[in-house]
């Protein structure tokens, strides 16, 4: 039989969420703002290199996830302010 050793360290276990999820809207604007100085960086400097269409993809990506943590925390704070605000009113006005 095959008995397991509990007495050794721990390895801890990788985090389930990504770099970004944690960050909010203030995270998504500044996103979106690093994105986009990127994108007006490589056309300012122009398309010189091969693979400056891929960095276009990468940069488009970073506004993407920056506007996608935008939205939804401004949403989920406008849920939050709603649901305290029907909290609020009496029974007979819902």
């Amino acid at each position: 039989m095959s008995e397991q050793r509990t007495d050794g360290p721990r390895v801890p276990a990788a985090d389930s969420e990504p770099w970004w999820a944690g960050t909010g809207p203030v995270g998504g604007v500044v996103l979106i703002l690093l994105g986009l100085g990127a994108v007006a960086a490589l056309v300012v400097t122009g398309h010189a290199t091969p693979d400056a269409y891929l960095n276009l993809y990468g940069a488009a990506k970073v506004v993407a996830v920056g506007l996608v943590l935008a939205g939804t925390g401004l949403l989920a704070k406008r849920r939050r302010t709603r649901a305290t605000c029907d909290a609020d009113r009496p029974d007979e006005d819902r």
